[in-house]
């Protein structure tokens, strides 16, 4: 007889024995329930075991003894659970199953385990196991002499066990893994999700380097759990000796929290927290440091910063909740008890000033409003924060109406704002405007846009200084701001079989009266303004609201694009600006950089992509006088993904404003990936007038596999700001999977997190 019909006989005899080996609890033939009923658990709805289902080359059965005995290519399969093997005994009386040679164990949960021997019980969720090898639903390996499965198989005992999520070496499967865990017990806790060892040792390539009596982390079905995160260790010349240790606590399914205690033998303790919490409609985290600074602890404080037994700390939060369909509203604090302490504890931040922000926003079809509520705080030497602005609160609301027949749309829009300082001006402004746009394009290709806007501004305003050691004005003031323009431009087309190339002459003209910025409008928020490409066709350059950009003036270039079917293409922009009359409505504060002439600077910019490996972009500013560079900006990226290197050139002519003198710097930034597993990044800035001094430069080097994470990472400021000093910091950390890996961070002493 043919193998495959003995084997279809062999699990039909079995099958035909139904109520004589199992209590099934109903009706149903042991066929039918063992088709219908594999995947579900052992139990039915009503409690009574679910089927076994057979299949073997050869079955025999002792009614005497109420043994069912299959041999070759086994397989029993009741409800989720599935056994293979050699040889599987089924004793009737006892419930119990006994398998040996090649035995594999199938679990619903993506487990699976091997053994030698096994023996079942409790409808084959319970029993012993004879050398053991387990792999975890992540591929994770247990193994152990003997194991030992209770609780209705939630929880394995394994004597003599090793623990390792490492991949075995190709060449040599017998060699040791990378690292593991050996310990005289292992309990894997399905219910609790946890993995347990008693008297463990960490071993690296088979060489233990460290011991525990007990140890545990969770399973790989976990992803959230609370305990120890990877250190992070190093050195700094400012900080000393590092040690920083997370711990990571799971509150609920909606929240948790991070406390990361950084020890530093130059600066003190400093202790960082975070929380964070989700909710159905929005979310909610804070994050936090602080630390004693005295003067005997190695830091060198500074009047202008510190002071003896000052409590040194920093706020960062942020929280976002959609309100309906319509409505969402937030808010986002950063705050620092002064302006050295994120430099020094190495928090990363270089900004000149921190924005802490309240709102909420109203999204209407093409509507859109938003109160916003804002508060600053000076990070520059000198500036303090007694004349930083409050706003309390800005409004604002748009209504952008639908085109019209004919092409045409209005936009409208309302502002107001209530803006204070503690010391100098104060400033309450309402502003009411409309715009409206017209686009065209003529029968030859020729594109026109009409614009027209009306702007009127309300202001009440208090100690505000009109003139340079000159009295203040309180009181009323406002302008009403009408501008009108018209924007051309002139695309030209030339197609050949290899490439395509686009050549576009552009102009604008736009009118307004002259002089609508009097000195009695404070100029709060149109203060940065730095002539560049992207402003070249801007119909108000004043960025805000304080500043208008009167009188009549034309801006021209000539625009240009060429794009090869290979991939290569080449775009570029150059143009100018004039204005009609001398006196520019930039030039008065020194806020112009390049538009305080009738005649602006020339900007444009130049990119060229010759392949999908190289990027090159160049941005200039030159003075319509005598060419010379007031600003210039080079990039170029090189590299496939595997190996990629940015690099860029910033040069600025001086700059009255800001009272800074003529500088260039020059930054790389690198990152290569060496191997499977190895890959190291670089960055740094460099000063290159006066005496070169390198302003910040890192390296770092990890190495991430199936098992472990190596991070070391150096860092190098040249800056010398208060208690800030040149100095050269080194860290380190190691990161083993499923030990206390939620959330690795990148190469920094930054807030670490989970999930």
């Amino acid at each position: 007889m043919g193998n495959g019909v003995t084997k279809w006989l062999a699990r039909l005899s079995v099958v035909g024995l139904g109520t004589a080996l199992l209590t099934l609890g109903t009706g149903e033939s042991a066929e039918a329930q063992g088709r219908s009923r594999v995947g579900s658990p052992t139990k039915d709805q009503k409690g009574n075991p679910l089927p076994v289902v057979f299949s073997a080359d050869e079955v025999d059965y002792d009614q005497d003894l109420g043994i069912t005995t299959a041999r070759g290519n086994v397989e029993i399969t009741q409800g989720d659970r599935t056994v293979l093997a050699d040889v599987v005994t089924y004793n009737e009386r006892t419930d119990t199953v006994a398998a040996s040679g090649h035995v594999t164990m199938l679990q619903a949960t993506g487990e699976t385990v091997f053994a030698n021997y096994v023996e079942l019980t409790d409808s084959m969720r319970n029993g012993f196991l004879e050398d053991v090898r387990m792999m975890l639903a992540d591929r994770s390996r247990l193994v152990g002499n003997t194991g030992r499965r209770t609780g209705d198989g939630n929880r394995v005992e394994l004597r003599k066990g090793v623990y390792s999520p490492c991949d075995l070496c190709k060449d040599d499967p017998n060699a040791p893994p990378l690292w593991d865990l050996s310990a005289g017990t292992i309990i894997h806790n399905k219910e609790q999700q946890v993995l347990e060892y008693k008297d463990v040792y960490l071993d690296v390539y088979g060489v233990p380097v460290f011991y525990s009596p007990y140890f545990s982390h969770p399973d790989p079905t976990v992803k959230r759990q609370s305990g120890l995160l990877p250190p992070t260790v190093g050195g700094s010349s400012t900080l000393g000796t590092i040690y920083k240790q997370p711990y990571y606590y799971v509150i609920d399914e909606d929240s948790d929290a991070t406390l990361s205690p950084m020890f530093t033998s130059e600066a003190g303790t400093l202790l960082e927290g975070e929380y964070r919490q989700r909710f159905s409609n929005g979310e909610f985290s804070f994050l936090g440091s602080f630390v004693n600074a005295s003067a005997g602890n190695g830091t060198t404080l500074d009047s202008e910063s510190t002071t003896p037994n000052q409590l040194r700390f920093n706020v960062d939060s942020y929280a976002n909740f959609d309100l309906d369909q319509n409505w969402r509203a937030g808010f986002a604090i950063h705050r620092v008890s002064d302006q050295t302490y994120l430099q020094l504890y190495k928090f990363g931040s270089s900004t000149p000033y921190l924005t802490s922000r309240g709102y909420v926003e109203d999204f209407d079809g093409r509507n859109y409003g938003v109160v916003n509520s804002y508060a600053f705080q000076s990070l520059q030497f000198g500036v303090t924060d007694n004349t930083q602005p409050i706003v309390l609160p800005s409004v604002e609301y748009t209504w952008a109406g639908a085109p019209l027949s004919w092409g045409g749309k209005f936009t409208t829009t309302v502002n107001t704002i209530d803006l204070l300082r503690q010391t100098g001006s104060d400033s309450r402004r309402i502003s009411l405007g409309s715009e409206f746009d017209l686009p065209f394009t003529t029968s030859d290709g020729e594109r026109f846009n009409f614009v027209a806007g009306l702007r009127g501004d309300g202001y009440n305003v208090s100690d505000v200084q009109q003139t340079t050691n000159g009295p203040l004005f309180s009181g009323n003031s406002g302008r009403v701001f009408p501008q009108v323009g018209l924007e051309w431009s002139y695309p030209w087309a030339k197609r050949t079989a290899s490439s395509n190339f686009v050549l576009t002459p552009r102009a604008a003209i736009y009118a307004a009266p002259v002089g609508l910025n009097p000195s009695k409008i404070p100029n709060d928020d149109s203060q940065a303004v730095d002539f560049s490409d992207a402003d070249l066709f801007t119909r108000n350059r004043a960025q805000g609201y304080d500043q208008v950009d009167s009188g009549q003036r034309v801006d021209y270039g000539l625009q240009g694009a060429w794009y090869a079917n290979s991939g290569e293409t080449i775009q570029f922009l150059v143009g100018q600006s004039y204005r009609f009359q001398n006196a520019s409505p930039f030039a008065l504060d020194g806020t112009g950089d390049g538009l305080d002439r009738p005649l602006s600077d020339y900007v444009g910019r130049l990119t060229f992509t010759p392949g999908g490996t190289l990027d090159l972009s160049y941005r200039f500013r030159y003075d319509e006088r005598d060419l010379r560079s007031q600003r210039q900006e080079v990039n170029v990226g090189f590299g496939p993904g595997d190996f990629r290197v940015n690099t860029s050139l910033l040069q600025l002519g001086p700059n009255e404003r800001d009272a800074e003198t003529e500088r260039t710097e020059v930054s790389l930034n690198m990152y290569v990936k060496f191997g499977q597993f190895w890959s190291a990044s670089a960055s740094g800035t460099r000063e290159l007038a006066g005496d070169g001094t390198a302003l910040t430069s890192t390296a770092g080097l990890q190495y991430s596999d199936e098992c472990l994470t190596f991070i070391t990472s150096i860092s190098q400021t040249g800056e010398h700001n208060r208690d800030i000093r040149p100095g050269t910091t080194l860290l380190f950390q190691f990161v083993l999977k499923n030990i206390g890996e939620i959330g690795i961070p990148a190469l920094q002493l930054s807030p670490t997190g989970s999930s």
